[in-house]
């Protein structure tokens, strides 16, 4: 079986440094060996320690990990491909800006070097409790299925979508969508189109042997652009909606293993979160609603009605604070929404 690669939710909005699409699978690889001590494998132990943050392997397991036999590169451009992409973590600097009151600054690597046919890795502290606390959501997949993708913009839309799932509907803003996967800001619409989301989606959703099994990473996958009230058939883009098969009760209990321990507050703090994340839509009062925030102490969530003109396009409306008299209301509140997710 493959390794898993496992990290926090967060991590799909940082701004990713500028790696080729095999250099993807290195940073993947890495992350796939960094666990915290619960989930520290006999495998992975070998090879990570988790107190000093520590990743060393031998060279020859990395390539193999990586998948970079397979590649049509010879030893000495595996080398310098490795030495590359290194340079590349060490100069990771992550300035993003997560919520109105939040912001992070830091590194993520505090060395990345080749020794003596060994490939050692320190992460830094904050960029390692980013990657291990799963306590509300977690991103999961098999490294070897993602390296089996060609494309950087595949293999980033493909990270984004697993976050989902378990749902098979994902929904981001336009050009929160553009940062992510990093599109030319020159791009015409019908560039980002032909050039980005129609080969990634045929990628995406087609047959594909691993280990002697036949797979689909997103089985029926679409998307739908949206846009903002305009003359016409016109208007501006913003934001893009993904939907495809959820996967099956097998896959979902990677996300139960951080549910066992959650406390009422927890779940719904939860849940809460992950509606925001992905924008959720939701039935209520005959009316379609679009998930915008909350605020947890105050028994509040905000959500934004959705209304189609008479071309079928969905348009934003008026904001709606929904409030609840206290945690018990909340909650139920939060339940009644939850049941009338699209």
């Amino acid at each position: 079986m493959s390794e898993i690669v496992k990290y926090n939710n967060d991590f799909n909005l940082l701004p990713m440094p500028e790696l080729k699409a095999i250099q993807m699978d290195m940073f993947m690889a890495i992350i796939s060996l960094t666990k915290d001590k619960k989930e520290n494998t006999p495998f992975l132990k070998k090879f990570f320690n988790p107190d000093k943050r520590k990743i060393i392997i031998p060279q020859k397991k990395f390539i193999e990990l990586c998948r970079l036999n397979d590649s049509k590169m010879d030893y000495k451009e595996i080398f310098f491909a490795i030495d590359d992409c290194l340079k590349k973590l060490c100069n990771f600097l992550i300035s993003y800006q997560k919520d109105e009151r939040t912001i992070y600054n830091f590194v993520c690597f505090e060395e990345a070097n080749i020794i003596a046919d060994e490939v050692h890795i320190t992460l830094q502290s904050r960029f390692y409790d980013m990657i291990i606390n799963k306590k509300f959501g977690f991103t999961a997949f098999e490294l070897a299925e993602f390296a089996e993708l060609s494309g950087k913009y595949t293999k980033t839309l493909y990270r984004l979508l697993k976050q989902f799932r378990t749902t098979g509907k994902a929904y981001f803003e336009w050009e929160e969508f553009c940062r992510i996967m990093k599109i030319p800001e020159n791009y015409r619409q019908i560039d980002i189109d032909q050039r980005i989301l129609k080969p990634a989606i045929k990628e995406l959703s087609k047959e594909r042997n691993l280990f002697d099994q036949i797979r689909v990473p997103f089985k029926n996958l679409a998307y739908e652009k949206e846009k903002t009230a305009g003359r016409g058939r016109g208007g501006k883009v913003s934001g893009i909606s993904f939907t495809f098969k959820p996967e099956n009760i097998q896959m979902q209990k990677l996300e139960n293993e951080s549910q066992k321990i959650m406390s009422d507050e927890q779940k719904y703090l939860k849940i809460l979160n992950n509606m925001k994340l992905n924008q959720v839509r939701f039935d209520y009062n005959d009316k379609l609603w679009q998930f915008n925030d909350f605020d947890f102490d105050e028994f509040k969530i905000i959500a934004i009605e959705l209304v189609r003109d008479e071309y079928e396009n969905l348009n934003f409306g008026n904001h709606m604070h929904f409030n609840a008299k206290n945690q018990e209301q909340f909650f139920k509140m939060i339940e009644t929404f939850r049941k009338g997710i699209r």
